[in-house]
Formats: C-alpha cells, sequence, structure tokens
C-alpha cells in the first residue's frame, strides 16, 4: 500500500510539473536591427547611431566591454551608441534569457580635399586647400624634386597653405592616421605666355622673361649653341654694354619626359646665374627642330640635334 502511494505521488509530481513546462513562455530570439539583422556596426569618434532592437521579453540592457571606445545605451527598444575612441569592441544586448552581441568599430572620419588638382604662376599668390578627416594624427608628405613650392600645414584648421616659387610639377599626399586612406593634390607652376624663341628664361615670375636677351644665336652642328645679348659680343659693344653670353654643348636626340646632362661651355655675365658644367635638366617638351628643358627656376629652348 506503502509503495502505491509513493508511486501515485511521483506521478502527480511528474504531471504538475509537465504542466509547468507547458505553461513556461517561449521569447523570441534578439534582432538587431529594423530592416535586416546586423552583426557588427561601424562608426566615427563623438558621432552616435541609433538601432532598433526586437525580440525577447522587450526589456533589454545592453553592456558594452570597453566604455573607452563606444558608449551603448537602451531607451525603450532603440539602442544608442556614440563612438569614444577608435578602434573596436562588443555590445551585449541582454533580454531575459536571450543575449546578442554586437561588433562596434570605431573608425577615423574618411579623408578629404577641397582640391585634387592646382595650378599657380609663379610668384604670384598662394592657395589654400582644405584637408579633413584621416584622424587627428593624419601627416602628409611632400614630393617636390625640382623644390618648386613652399607649404604650410595647420593641422587644427585643416588648411594647407602652397607658396609658389618657380615653373615644375609637384604632388602633396594626405594620409589618415592609420594610414589606409590616401588623398593627393597635383600641383603644376607654370608662367603665362609661350616660349617660341631661343633662349635662356627664368620662370620664377608671374610671366617668362628673358635672363638675358638672345639679340644673336649662332648654332653649329656638332658644336653647340651660342647665345648673346649684342650682336658684337667680341666687338666694341663690349667697352660701353654689358655683354652677356654663353656657349652650350649639342643637345643630342631628346626624349620628352626624360632628363638630360646639359653641358654649359662658357658663361659670361655680371650676374653669375648659372655655372659652367653639368646640369642635369628635365625634357618638358620635344619639338620638330628645338627642345623645352627645364631647371630650377630657369628654362632653356635650343636647337637639338638627332
Amino acid at each position: 500500500m506503502k509503495n502505491i502511494i509513493i508511486k501515485l505521488a511521483i506521478a502527480f509530481y511528474l504531471i504538475c510539473l509537465s504542466a509547468c513546462e507547458t505553461q513556461k513562455e517561449e521569447y523570441p530570439d534578439i534582432r538587431i536591427g529594423k530592416e535586416k539583422a546586423i552583426h557588427e556596426l561601424s562608426l566615427n569618434k563623438q558621432t552616435e547611431k541609433r538601432i532598433l532592437v526586437s525580440g525577447g521579453n522587450g526589456k533589454y540592457i545592453a553592456n558594452v566591454e570597453n566604455a573607452q571606445i563606444a558608449t551603448a545605451a537602451m531607451s525603450l527598444d532603440t539602442l544608442k551608441i556614440k563612438g569614444m575612441l577608435e578602434g573596436e569592441t562588443f555590445v551585449t544586448i541582454i533580454s531575459h534569457d536571450k543575449r546578442m552581441k554586437l561588433k562596434i568599430n570605431v573608425t577615423f572620419p574618411e579623408l578629404g580635399i577641397s582640391h585634387s588638382t592646382v595650378e599657380l604662376r609663379p610668384g604670384f599668390r598662394s592657395k589654400f586647400v582644405s584637408i579633413s578627416g584621416g584622424g587627428e594624427r593624419s601627416k602628409l608628405e611632400e614630393n617636390d624634386p625640382a623644390d618648386i613650392i613652399d607649404i604650410k600645414w595647420d593641422g587644427s584648421t585643416g588648411m594647407l597653405e602652397i607658396n609658389p616659387k618657380y615653373e615644375g610639377e609637384a604632388e602633396v599626399t594626405a594620409i589618415s592616421q592609420d594610414g589606409k586612406e590616401k588623398q593627393v593634390i597635383h600641383i603644376k607652376v607654370r608662367p603665362e605666355g609661350e616660349l617660341i624663341n631661343y633662349g635662356w628664361y627664368s620662370t620664377s615670375s608671374s610671366s617668362y622673361y628673358m635672363i638675358f636677351n638672345n639679340k644673336m644665336v649662332v648654332k653649329r652642328k656638332g658644336v653647340g649653341t651660342w647665345i648673346s645679348n649684342t650682336a658684337r659680343p667680341n666687338g666694341e659693344e663690349r667697352a660701353t654694354y654689358d655683354n652677356s653670353n654663353i656657349k652650350i654643348a649639342p643637345v643630342l636626340s631628346p626624349v620628352q619626359g626624360d632628363s638630360i646632362d646639359l653641358n654649359i661651355l662658357h658663361y659670361v655675365s655680371k650676374k653669375p646665374d648659372i655655372k659652367i658644367g653639368t646640369h642635369r635638366l628635365y625634357v618638358e617638351e620635344v619639338r620638330k627642330s628645338e627642345v623645352m628643358l627645364r631647371g630650377r627656376g630657369f628654362k632653356f629652348l635650343l636647337p637639338y640635334e638627332k
């Protein structure tokens, strides 16, 4: 009889337990995102994003692993996340017995520039280019082999000042703090006007001008080119006038875009603007019978030999 009572008690307990399990409510899984579920979120420092949360029992708690990188808080069914410092962390949403984890990436603002191409006149007014984003410790790299510009960078305002000195081309590259983004500013400095006469020209002002007048230009194959500011370089004018002349070795088969060695054989002038010897110059343009050679602050238009 005693065994029967025990068995009935156990059966009754099991029936009650089964009924309780049947009555226990099952909550849906948590979903982060309104249109579709998201598992990763990116935002910039000091910006905030809000995301709708559903599932669970409708009551939520948000826990962030690293509050130095981001903060998280729930307002009813809305998750508020604010970026604090560049890096990554995780936010865990809890509702009853349900959990969902969201990865947070706090990234640098996108790097941007106001001008990708800048054209300037030598010795003329400077140009300002605005650089934004990229992080507080973004940096600049200057590629200016001919030293045609001076630049001033104010990181607090994001303003880059470009001051042109003489003709040529240069680049300034803005690089984000994490090194993942780059923006290149192409800079071209060129005086106004076109060169059609043989001569030696300055490129340090807003317009081309001759370093000395080319009243006489003599070219001889295999010997070179002689440019003088007087038609009588060895005559009576020497005693009265400034006699400036320069003799240049032949230029042979130049190729546009290359650099060549130009040999100054002889040079006489009151102003020592160039030294006798070899100078490495850039071949800017090759025409039918003449070549444009550019140096630092000057340019030659000369005949060449094939």
